[in-house]
């Protein structure tokens, strides 16, 4: 069977067309009106003997490059995204390519990366005070020694106040830090002694760095002696934690921290890492922000932004 377009300003010519060029037994196999008014017919006929012009044959266009996720599955799986998150962003990633048509793989995940995460900056909330949380050996006193040394070369003022009562020589790292640093070390032995110390010092600096004690999120007097700290100051609230920490017990993790207040989300000792599925584990699960990253053991240099970008190159690298 052969089949052939027919065009003409009513139905009548266009039937006079189809008799015209395929004879009686032509059968009409569909009919449409044009925007224009015009009428077209497509008839067929059984009969080998009928031609059609080059131009007339059906073409054959190539498809439209389809979107291949495999390179981003087998990233987040190979970072150890947990199952739930990695469908979050495959179904994200699989939206924004049918909006853009883009195939590119780390264009597709920045994009989907700021469409699901938050990301902020310690310098820029508009709060002086920050308090520094997580458990024992995350980092928080280095992560405080690098905000502090960043005064230096962004011209502000800080203090550091540590509430750590726990470990022991906590105190005396963080004060050998700020010793170093130059800058005003401060501590304070309960909650109430936390925040006569916060409100003097936010008056005399620009930032209020704040030590806590590096708790265990699953028992619940450490977690409440954390709560009635983080009561007693308006501050930015940070979570420290490492980032090598197996997902699963990360999500659980910053979900207790959450409870306790916490909003941001800072990942330590990233260049000793090499899976980084807890970062979006993390932020998938909690909605906390990312506001920075611990990139090196030196202090001077030691922290990181963190935005939609770097976290598409981390995980697809």
């Amino acid at each position: 069977m052969r089949l052939k377009p027919f065009t003409a300003p009513n139905m009548s010519e266009a039937f006079a067309l189809v008799r015209q060029e395929l004879g009686a037994d032509a059968v009409i196999v569909s009919t449409e009106e044009l925007p224009d008014g015009r009428i077209c017919l497509t008839a067929a006929i059984e009969s080998e003997d009928v031609f059609f012009d080059e131009k007339e044959q059906l073409q054959t266009i190539p498809p439209r490059n389809a979107f291949d996720d495999t390179a981003i599955r087998e990233a987040l799986a190979y970072h150890g995204v947990i199952e739930v998150v990695q469908n979050k962003v495959l179904s994200q990633v699989r939206n924004i390519y049918k909006e853009q048509r883009n195939i590119d793989s780390a264009a597709l995940l920045q994009a989907c990366f700021s469409r699901m995460f938050r990301f902020g900056s310690l310098y820029d909330s508009g709060k002086k005070l920050k308090l520094f949380m997580g458990v024992p050996g995350s980092g928080k006193s280095t992560v405080i020694a690098k905000f502090a040394a960043q005064g230096k070369f962004r011209k502000f003022t800080s203090c550091i106040i540590s509430a750590d009562t726990v470990k022991a020589g906590a105190n005396s790292q963080l004060k050998a830090f700020a010793d170093i640093l130059s800058v005003p070390f401060f501590c304070a032995g309960d909650d109430r002694q936390l925040h006569d110390a916060a409100e003097k010092a936010r008056k005399d600096y620009d930032y209020v760095l704040i030590d806590t004690p590096g708790i265990n999120p699953f028992i619940g007097q450490e977690v409440e002696k954390l709560s009635r700290l983080t009561e007693a100051v308006k501050a930015d609230m940070i979570l420290t934690m490492d980032a090598a920490k197996n997902s699963y017990d990360a999500a659980e993790t910053a979900d207790i921290f959450c409870s306790t207040g916490a909003t941001y989300f800072l990942p330590t000792r990233m260049d000793l890492t090499r899976r980084a599925g807890s970062l979006l584990t993390v932020a998938g699960c909690t909605g906390m922000s990312f506001c920075a990253a611990g990139v090196s053991a030196q202090i001077a240099a030691g922290l990181a932004d963190v935005d939609s970008l770097s976290l598409a190159r981390l995980i697809l690298t």
